[in-house]
């Protein structure tokens, strides 16, 4: 129990209340500013010491908020532990969500987060029905000190019911209702977590589905005679593997054509530019030969640092990652008879080829901005072909008859990438880098 100040979501400085199991907040419509929160804590400590002490009764509210959201309530005949005989109205779900919603949206929060926020709640849960102490009201008036884990599993039954998959209703319950929540009870409206007794299934995840090798250079045969404009950008995508996100996101000033190094950072997506998926994500990465010349070819001579390095066709401005597949991406597989998948199984054919090839999974992850569990989870299967290799060595080492190349291994010199990106040269021989690296030959 007590009151404290905080910033509500409109920048005001708001006292909030927890007095006798009931929350309530004091607007002040002040700004929160330095002047304004040395008028408002003495207000919010004066009060916070009666409520400790047990003195803070309905007099001695309205003393302090003559004008308050509970006043008309306690100037009613009080019963006899002091509250009053007129239940206040608390804050509901719905109240709470319009202010939270309007803080998600950026710098604080990426657009596709807002979106899908506002999507889940007012699609599925603020009109979702529910029972109250006996009653049927919606979410939407639920008070939000109200909410209990049976609301949530009836919510979660129904989105079953209504057809969606559990996938998709774990997203929007345990992720864009749990993350308004989670906020609620930073603001001291709820107490427990309701939603750490809901039950989920264990995910299935689906594999990467990646392009092979000839249909990778298939494809990038048609964008040199169909859309060479867009060469460059797809060129890249299969050799570097980024996100496409990450991708479009990419200025020149990100770019060292001389030494072939690309400085990864920030992502794009929705308008919207924000900092890498991950901290891990953030990354320096040399790349190959074919890359960094492609690149030094297509870099205009007046480059500014700011400028995009792949742009769209239509006005010069950044690729939109959503529509650009629509008129590029599907008529490229279609046209060359390539079973569809995403844009994004770029980056699962390069992570996947680099497997194959025998690239060290410690340089990989790192390259790619994976971890290697996630790489070794996801792409574990293009490892099996090394396995009859794995199990040769291990068969000579039990019969006491150590392989040559293990033995010269040790004493070998470090295999250093161009500009001192240095990867020991390991056995077994799947870990090591392949010697070509990623550089297809190009189409003509």
């Amino acid at each position: 129990m007590g009151c404290r100040v905080r910033q509500n979501h409109h920048g005001n400085l708001t006292l909030y209340l927890n007095h006798r199991g009931r929350r309530w907040s004091e607007g002040t419509g002040l700004p929160d500013t330095k002047a304004n929160r040395e008028r408002v804590e003495p207000i919010a400590a004066a009060v916070n010491a009666e409520i400790k002490l047990g003195s803070f009764s309905p007099e001695r509210y309205l003393y302090f908020f003559p004008r308050g959201n509970r006043a008309d309530e306690l100037k009613q005949p009080s019963t006899v532990d002091g509250t009053s005989a007129v239940a206040a109205r608390a804050l509901t779900i719905g109240d709470y969500y319009e202010g939270w919603i309007q803080q998600q949206k950026p710098p604080l929060a990426r657009a596709s987060r807002q979106r899908d926020y506002r999507q889940h709640m007012t699609t599925y849960v603020l009109d979702a029905v529910v029972s109250n102490d006996g009653f049927c009201k919606t979410m939407r008036d639920l008070p939000v000190a109200n909410l209990r884990a049976s609301h949530l599993r009836a919510l979660q039954s129904d989105l079953i019911a209504r057809g969606l998959a559990v996938k998709t209703a774990r997203n929007i319950i345990d992720g864009s209702f749990r993350a308004m929540v989670r906020e609620a009870r930073v603001d001291d409206l709820l107490d427990a977590d309701p939603f750490s007794a809901v039950r989920w299934p264990r995910p299935t995840t689906p594999k990467p589905d990646p392009f092979t090798e000839a249909e990778r250079d298939l494809i990038l045969g048609w964008f040199a005679s169909r859309k060479p404009f867009y060469y460059s950008f797809v060129f890249t995508q299969f050799h570097v593997g980024l996100r496409p996100s990450e991708a479009v996101a990419l200025r020149w000033g990100d770019v060292d054509t001389r030494n072939g190094f690309l400085h990864i950072w920030r992502s794009r997506y929705l308008g919207d530019e924000a900092a890498t998926k991950t901290l891990n994500s953030e990354r320096t990465i040399p790349v190959v030969k074919s890359v960094r010349d492609i690149l030094r070819d297509v870099k205009p001579l007046n480059a500014e640092a700011d400028d995009y390095v792949f742009k769209n066709s239509k006005n010069g401005g950044p690729i939109d990652q959503r529509e650009w597949p629509k008129d590029h991406w599907r008529p490229a597989l279609r046209a060359t008879n390539i079973r569809h998948r995403k844009f994004y199984n770029t980056r699962s054919s390069f992570i996947s080829i680099g497997l194959t090839r025998g690239l060290n999974l410690k340089f990989l992850s790192e390259y790619a901005g994976n971890s290697v569990a996630v790489i070794e989870r996801s792409y574990g299967r293009f490892l099996q072909s090394h396995v009859d290799e794995q199990l040769a060595l291990l068969e000579g080492y039990r019969a006491g008859e150590p392989d040559t190349d293990l033995a010269a291994a040790s004493g070998a010199k470090t295999q250093t990438f161009d500009q001192g990106f240095a990867v020991p040269r390991q056995k077994p021989k799947w870990n090591k880098v392949s010697p070509t690296g990623f550089e297809p030959v190009s189409p003509a």
